[in-house]
This record gives C-alpha cells, structure tokens and sequence, in this order.
C-alpha cells in the first residue's frame, strides 16, 4: 500500500520550475509544496504532487516558476522624483554650486507622507514586476512609515539607519540635509537601530548597516559600521567608486585607492556590500577577487554618467573572477525596475564581455539574497526557505516560442511576463494586479505629493513641448 498524500497549504503545478539552488536545477515540468510561510517540496510534479496534496493548487500551464526577484540597491523614498529632476547632464540634480542641490532640497521637503507615498508606489511596481525584496540605501527619514507602506503591499525591505556619515567627501547633499548633520556622534549613537525590527523572525521588513559612503565615512565611522554588522549578523552596506571626481577626492584623501585601503582595514568580507564600483582600478579588483565581499551593479547608471568614456567597466570581470555580484536600480526614473539584466547583458557586449542570460537572472534572486544578508530565508526555491514565488504568463509573445525559457524570461520578456506572485507564502499579486491595496489610490497619492513637492523644490517637470490647453 502507497502512503497517502500530506496536506499543504498551496500546491504549483505544471511549471517550468526554476530553483536557483546550488545545483541551480530547472525542472520542466516541476511543481512546489507551500505550507504556511516556508517551501515543503520542489522537485518533478510526478513526485510533488504524489506526496503532497494542496488546498490550493495554481496551476502555472507551463510557464516559468521561479523565486521572488530581489532589488540589491534602491532609494524607495526617491521614487516620486521620476519626471522631477531634470535628465539633462548639463543640470547636475548633485551639484551643488549657487545652493542646495535638487536632491538636497527634496529631502528637505519630504514628511513621512511622502516617504510613506513614495515607497508604496514603489513597492507596488515592485511588486508588478516580479520583485519581492529590495535593500534599501540608508537614505529613509522616516523608517517606520516606509515599513508600513511596504508591509502594506506585502513585500519585503532590508532598512538601514539613515544617512549615516561623519565627512563631506565633496558631496554637496551630505551638507544640505537638515536632518542628517554631517557627525560621528550623531552616527555612533544611531548606528544599528533599524537591525531591532530582526528581533521577529517573521517581520517582512527588516534592518541591516547602511554607512552612506563614497567618500563620506571616516575610518572611525565605517569600523563602527563593520563592528555592528558582525554584532547583529546583518551586511553593512555602502554606495562607493560610482565616477571618477569622487574616486580622484578619495585617491587624495587616503594616498591609495578606496578598495586597498578598505583591505587593509578588514573592511572586505562577506557581509561586506558595497554599491556601484564603476570605478576599479587593477589593485582594488585584486582585494575585490576572492574577498567575499558582494557588488552591487547598477550598469544604467554607468551608462547614464557616460563612465564609460574614461573607464571600462569592471563588474563583468570580477562576477568572472567569483565574486557574488547582484543588481540594483538604485531610483527607476529613466528605467523600469526590472530592465537591469538586460541593461548590464548589453554593456557587457559592448565592452567584448559576455554574461549569460543565466548569470544575469542569478544576480537577481540567490546573488542579490546574498548581498541583502538574506540568503539563509530567501533568493531560492529550496524546502525550508521562504515562500518567495513568481509565476509567469505565457500569454506573451515574449515567451514563445519557448526554446530557451529562461533566456525568454530574462532578455526578451523580462519582467512584462509576471503574472502571479506570492510572498511568504500568500498571494500578493494575481494577474498582475494587487491583491492588498488599491492601485489608483497608491497612484494617486504619489501623484499628489511628488507635485506637491516639485513645487517647493522649484523643479519644472513635463515635456519640452508646448502643451496646449
């Protein structure tokens, strides 16, 4: 006699189930077991389905089946500034000659409202797009209207206390907040608050060190920053070598180029992660190499700040050389959260690199968990970890005519295909709609406050044409 069935909460049947295991095993014709928050089986639907039976059963008619997306770097209260800030390189938003740079002044002007607009439009479309988790900058004010705005649409965030540095590193914002002093006191004595929402192991928004860096953090500071990360197993988490005028203020500063010195001070290692890195000379890639520590790419933003008329970008070498690189989309004004795979997969080609399809897909989900400090509860398809799943569609043309899947998925159809997603085990989005909040009003209230705070800050959005009443 044949053992009966175990109930489970859900059960996905007919997928193309990608598990971005350590064996990264794709199963054509897979099925997953969800019992309350966490993954009981993944493997064939013949073996899935007749050890488990599901009080729900989606079925996923054969289109992929993978875990929860992860953002590795945003600013989710900057979102609003899409449209806002102009894109013109010849009006810097970071300059700050005459004043407070654009940016500054938003900040400035931002209430918990805003921040609280801002970040659930943002979780929304992150959402939308296959997204489940996003480590966020340690650029939020207020942290816990942006927790409520984010555990509202169901998703996940990694918070950092906010803007933490003691030295200007020539960065005009980091003296025009009037909230955030340029002070090591101020920082020692906020360093590690955000890490008391990890006391409950089942909070969607957690904490981890976020030191703002690129210049702007005394050795002192960033110590501090590595002691507490190790003290609550959390990553500490920086913005660092993003252009040249930067990195040429640091050469100066330091006598050696950042990545050596941040070697020298033990400040390269596996809960170590650090943002940008368009900037790499030949011996801060050989500290980088076989470090440990995570990168995090934002390739449209190299493109953007045209880094690449004077340097070559480096990411593509050291993600070949082993070191756990991941994505992020730092604020999605020009593009789409989700478009940095194929962003970094044509810029890697330009340069006569290449990254695969399946590289670019792992810097999404089990890289990025990594980086975030996540990779023990998310970032895989594995039993025991959490129920982080995205169901595609293949209603697209996009995912046809299905030869290469996962190539389809992440290059052609990218995150058009996202149909159904479930976080911790509940379904937070079904047919590309949210399933918790009101879109319209979420679109709304964005919509009011980044206008209302374009009009403090002096900003002129709209299109350069005439617009006609």
């Amino acid at each position: 006699m044949g053992t009966h069935p175990e109930s489970c909460d859900l059960l996905i049947r007919n997928g193309y189930v990608v598990t971005m295991d350590n064996g990264r095993r794709v199963f054509p014709a897979g099925a997953v077991a969800v019992n309350e928050k966490r993954i009981v089986a993944v493997g064939p639907e013949r073996e899935v389905a007749a050890a488990w039976r599901g009080h729900r059963v989606i079925d996923a008619g054969g289109a992929p089946v993978h875990p929860g997306l992860i953002d590795g770097h945003y600013h989710v209260t900057m979102h609003g500034t899409r449209g806002a800030m102009s894109d013109d390189p010849a009006k810097p938003a970071l300059g700050g000659a005459g004043g407070v740079s654009p940016y500054g002044q938003w900040f400035n002007a931002m209430t918990a409202e805003d921040e609280f607009a801002s970040a659930q439009h943002a979780s929304l479309e992150m959402l939308a797009n296959g997204y489940t988790c996003f480590l966020e900058a340690g650029t939020v004010f207020d942290t816990d209207a942006v927790a409520e705005a984010v555990e509202g649409v169901g998703i996940r965030a990694v918070l950092g206390d906010p803007f933490l540095w003691d030295l200007t590193g020539g960065m005009a914002m980091a003296s025009e907040l009037d909230r955030a002093p340029v002070d090591l006191a101020r920082c020692l004595s906020a360093i590690g608050r955000e890490c008391r929402r990890n006391d409950d192991p089942d909070a969607l928004v957690r904490g981890h060190i976020a030191v703002y860096g690129s210049g702007t953090a005394s050795d002192e500071l960033l110590l501090a920053g590595k002691e507490a990360a190790d003290r609550h197993g959390v990553v500490l988490n920086q913005h660092q070598s993003l252009a040249p005028g930067g990195v040429a203020r640091e050469d100066e500063r330091l006598g050696r180029h950042p990545f050596v010195h941040f070697a020298e001070l033990g400040l390269l290692a596996d809960n170590t992660t650090y943002v940008h890195l368009n900037v790499l000379r030949e011996d801060e890639v050989e500290a980088i190499a076989g470090s440990g520590m995570s990168a995090v790419w934002h390739p449209a933003n190299y493109q953007f700040y045209a880094i690449g008329t004077a340097i070559p970008p480096r990411i593509p070498e050291l993600h070949g050389r082993g070191v756990n690189v991941a994505l992020g989309s730092d604020i999605a004004k020009l593009w789409t959260i989700g478009e940095g795979p194929l962003i970094g997969y044509l810029l890697a080609r330009e340069w006569g690199g290449y990254l695969t399809a399946e590289a670019m897909f792992e810097m999404q989900t089990r890289a990025a968990a990594r980086a975030a400090g996540l990779a023990d509860r998310i970032g895989s398809l594995e039993v025991g970890k959490r129920a982080d799943i995205v169901i595609r569609s293949r209603a697209l043309g996009e995912s046809h005519p299905g030869l290469n899947p996962v190539q389809e998925m992440v290059l052609v159809g990218r995150t058009k295909t996202v149909d159904t997603v479930i976080v911790d085990g509940e379904t937070v989005l079904r047919g590309g709609r949210s399933v918790r909040v009101d879109e319209g009003a979420v679109h709304a209230a964005s919509r009011a406050s980044a206008r209302r705070l374009a009009e403090i800050t002096g900003q002129s959005p709209g299109t350069i044409w005439p617009e006609t009443a």
